[in-house]
Order: structure tokens, then C-alpha cells, then sequence
């Protein structure tokens, strides 16, 4: 049969009815786009609650920006003020790679900030976002160093067999590595920006929130009328500061309790008394058996050196903690049973049993970030100097490696993730007239004013504050801290903070409850 022009205007039609089905299909094919959607939710857990979600798609790589696409989580949670201003709040969380809409829950509830929205995203390959580059098996070693010496070079062999099975799992599901880090991630940021037609907007960035807000600021500083950085780690920032930041934050606890008669009665030369134990549970550790707080089965907890240092640090996410933790170590040291249970139980509720259903920290951003950004720029020599300067009548075998959660941080790096390092300049102090507030709490022991200082160099118009007492994620605790932000966020380039000079540390808990 001969095709007629009117069979080839039908054929013409239907290929063209064709892609638009399939267009429709598959959705739009521009990136970065933002799509709404339901906010996800969590057995027994309604923190997103109020809030609208959708996904920010953007490329992995923007090297190759026809290449693989992933979706960042967005929530907005709206102003609870009806006189609402049109600039929103920008959350920026912490880690790198920690659950973005849990972390802000302490935020949101402190309700200070009433009249802004505030949007939280899940930063590429995190819990929420797609793909989330978790990984069981460094989940169950953390669960597994509970029964074990915190340094040993067993520990250190299962350590990096978890990194390893880690690595393994994310490289096969097809994930370009090197792509998850701080540069991409701002970029991010400024896409959000643009696809939601958000002409300005106000930076809040906590912990490592605080160093990609600044990245935001050197390389995408369009549309920010204000940063607030809290517990601020600076892009000067190496993994050796971890000593001295501990150091620092030790130092002030155990004064503020010398300072505080009943606190210096109850616990007499405290940091004696600490250091002490450290050196005494790294010769001969402890080996209790508590119930475990998740399961209610027995589980074994090894207190060592490390182990307790590791505590310590820990107790800053929380004032209470803080307050008890003098009776805690002196009670450790009598051998009270309280102590022992209360210190074994703390750590185990930081491991908790992996599952599908149990939030997990992004060991992807977490290591493409850490060991692009940092461990370049410090090496195994430079982080054991670190470590006997700051606490140089500490046992050499605490010393040597990375205090906490960085042990073997150097290895995981050197060994396994092997990204590729980042350009020296992300190294300098970010220059910037934006009007910027940094915050410090004296009990930080992940990050220190020393830090926030740091930051700060070169930003012509920046205000800087410590809260006494306080520890790491400033302002949910502090009502002085939040005073200050509603005015820096009111007139940011004149706050009050007239609150700060009346602080003082919180009374210590005489004797801590079992």
C-alpha cells in the first residue's frame, strides 16, 4: 500500500502521543527539580509531623550532569507565628552524614523560632534521602566495640573489616564515591534554593552543618541574609583538633566543678580523679554486664581507657549528663555500682542493634566528607602529636590514635575509601561580609570557641559567643542562645547579646540517680 502524506501526519501524531506518555511516565527529566511528596515516617516516631516534604533531584556528579540522579528528602516546617516573615530558615545537620529530621527535633521544639519557616534537608546519602548510604556492617562493629578493648590491634583489624564490607556494599550498588562530599553538597543547597524560587534566605548550621554553611558561603553566597553557626567547626578544621577540642571542653567541666563549692566538696581534684581512671581501666579494664536498654537481654560492656574518655566526650549532647557526669567519675572510681551500670548503659544506648527500621548514620557522606576533606591535611604523626600534647599523662595507647570516634579514622582513609583529596583552598578561612553569629557552648567537647575564633577570621561582620555550661548543639538548651538568635535573626547586624556575660554553669548533680 502507498503511504500517503495523511499516513505519515498519523504516524507522526501517534510517536508524538508516545513520548509524551512516556515522558509523563518517567516525569519531568530536567534536574535539579523538586518534587513533592508524603514525609516519610518511622514507627512511634512523629517528627515530621506538620511538615509538608517532597525531594530536591539533582545529579550525583556534576562533572557528568546527564549522569545518575539522586533525591534529597526536603521537610518544611511552617512558621508557628501568624505575623510570618518571608525569608525561611535553612537547617544544615550535623556529622557529616547524622538523620537530618531527627537532629532539628530539638530545634523545632524549642519553638523559638516562631515566625520563618524552616527547612530541613537530608543531605545526599543520608537517612531519608535516596540513595541512603548506610551500611549494618559498621553499625553492628560499633555495637560489637562495647565488648571489646576501645584500641587493640584486634580492634583495629575489625574496625577496618567493617569499613572494608562498608566500601563493598556501597561501591556494588553503583554509587560514585567520591562524589558524596561538602562541594557537592552545596551546590545542593543552592539548587534548593533556585527550584523553590527562594529569592533569600537564613543559613543555621550545627556541628558539621556549621563547616558546609560556610562552604555555602564561599561558593554559593546568592540569596543568604544571615548564617548562624552553632558549635562551629572551622574549614581549618583537621581530625588532630579532636584532642584539644576534649582537652578544652575537659578542662572546663573540671573547673567549673572546682569552682562550685558543693560540686568541689562532693569531688575533690576531679580531673586527677579522671585521669587516674583513664591510666587504671587502660592497665585493667572493667567488665560489667548491664541490661541493654533496646533488647532488655544482658549484654557485655568493656570499660577501658578509651572507653571512658570516649564516654565523657559523649556526655556533651546533653546538660543533664553534664551535670552528672563528676558524680559518674568519682563514683567510678569508688567503685560504685550506679556508676559502673550508668556509664555501660550510656554507651550501649549509643550502639544500638542494626535493623531496617533502625536509623543509621550515612557512612558514605560520612567518610566521602572525612576522608576528602580531612585526613589529607593531617597525618598519622600529626594526629599522635595531638594526642600527647593535649593529654600528655594519658597511657601512650590512648594517645596515639584518634580520640573517639575517629579511632582509625587514618586507616579507614589511607586503606579503604581512598577518594580523592580536596583542593587546598577549601582548607583557608572563609572571607565573607554576610552577618554571621557563632555560637560555643564551654562544655563542647567536639568542637571549642578556639574553633569558632578560627572561623570567624575573615568574616567582616561577625559576632561570636560562648554559652557557659552548655555543651556540643547550643541552642535547644540555651535560653540566652536563643535570645540572641531572634535578635541577630531580627537586625542581623546588631544583636543583643547583652544575656552572655550574666551566664554561669549549672549546679552539678551531688549524686547522680542509678
Amino acid at each position: 500500500m502507498a503511504v500517503t502524506h495523511q499516513h505519515l501526519l498519523l504516524l507522526a501524531l501517534l510517536l508524538a502521543t508516545v513520548a509524551r506518555v512516556a515522558q509523563a511516565d518517567e516525569g519531568p527529566v530536567t534536574v535539579p527539580r523538586f518534587e513533592p511528596g508524603p514525609c516519610p515516617k518511622l514507627q512511634g516516631v512523629e517528627w515530621l509531623a506538620g511538615a509538608s516534604c517532597g525531594y530536591l533531584v539533582v545529579p550525583e556528579d556534576r562533572s557528568r550532569p546527564t549522569g545518575r540522579t539522586i533525591r534529597l528528602m526536603v521537610a518544611k516546617h511552617p512558621a508557628r507565628s501568624p505575623e510570618k516573615r518571608p525569608d525561611p530558615i535553612i537547617y544544615l545537620h550535623g556529622g557529616p552524614g547524622d538523620i537530618a529530621p531527627l537532629e532539628v527535633n530539638d530545634l523545632i521544639a524549642a519553638a523559638f523560632i516562631r515566625d520563618r519557616d524552616i527547612l530541613v534537608v537530608s543531605e545526599r546519602g543520608t537517612w531519608f534521602s535516596q540513595p541512603a548510604l548506610t551500611c549494618a556492617a559498621s553499625d553492628d562493629f560499633a555495637r560489637e566495640l562495647l565488648g571489646l578493648r576501645f584500641y587493640s590491634e584486634a580492634t583495629e583489624r575489625a574496625h577496618l573489616a567493617s569499613t572494608e564490607a562498608c566500601h563493598g556494599k556501597l561501591t556494588a550498588t553503583g554509587a560514585n564515591l567520591s562524589a558524596y562530599n561538602s562541594t557537592e553538597s552545596a551546590a545542593d543547597l543552592a539548587d534548593l534554593r533556585k527550584v523553590l524560587d527562594i529569592a533569600v534566605w537564613n543559613i543555621y548550621g550545627t556541628s558539621y552543618g556549621s563547616y558546609l554553611a560556610q562552604t555555602l558561603m564561599r561558593d554559593h553566597p546568592e540569596g543568604i541574609r544571615s548564617v548562624v553557626l552553632d558549635s562551629v567547626l572551622p574549614t581549618t578544621y583537621t581530625v588532630a583538633a579532636n584532642w584539644w577540642n576534649a582537652r578544652n571542653a575537659f578542662d572546663n567541666l573540671f573547673q567549673a566543678c572546682a569552682a562550685e563549692p558543693a560540686c568541689n566538696a562532693a569531688h575533690p581534684r576531679l580531673q586527677e580523679t579522671f585521669a587516674g581512671l583513664v591510666n587504671r581501666l587502660e592497665a585493667e579494664p572493667l567488665t560489667t554486664t548491664v541490661s541493654d536498654p533496646v533488647t532488655g537481654k544482658d549484654l557485655k560492656v568493656v570499660l577501658d581507657g578509651g572507653a571512658l574518655i570516649d564516654w565523657l566526650r559523649n556526655q556533651t549532647y546533653g546538660v543533664p549528663t553534664l551535670r552528672a557526669a563528676p558524680d559518674r567519675i568519682v563514683g567510678l572510681a569508688a567503685g560504685r555500682r550506679d556508676s559502673i551500670e550508668a556509664i555501660a548503659k550510656d554507651r550501649a544506648a549509643r550502639a544500638p542493634p542494626s535493623g531496617p527500621d533502625v536509623p543509621s548514620l550515612s557512612y558514605g557522606l560520612a567518610f566521602g566528607v572525612s576522608c576528602r576533606e580531612d585526613y589529607p591535611f593531617a597525618t598519622p604523626e600529626d594526629l599522635a602529636a595531638a594526642g600527647r600534647e593535649a593529654f600528655p599523662d594519658y597511657p601512650a595507647s590512648v594517645q596515639r590514635e584518634g580520640i573517639g570516634g575517629w579511632a582509625y579514622f587514618n586507616e579507614d582513609c589511607r586503606d579503604v575509601w581512598k577518594v580523592p583529596p580536596a583542593p587546598e583552598a577549601m582548607r583557608q578561612p572563609v572571607a565573607s561580609s554576610i552577618p554571621t553569629l557563632l555560637i560555643s557552648g564551654s562544655f563542647d567537647t567536639l568542637t571549642s570557641l578556639a574553633g569558632a575564633k578560627a572561623a570567624a577570621a575573615r568574616l567582616s561582620n561577625a559576632t561570636v559567643i560562648s554559652i557557659q555550661g552548655v555543651g556540643h548543639f547550643v541552642s535547644p538548651a540555651s535560653p540566652c542562645a536563643q535570645a540572641v538568635i531572634v535578635s541577630f535573626l531580627y537586625a542581623p547586624d546588631a544583636p543583643d547579646t547583652s544575656c552572655v556575660g550574666a551566664l554561669k554553669p549549672p549546679s552539678f548533680t551531688s549524686r547522680a540517680s542509678p
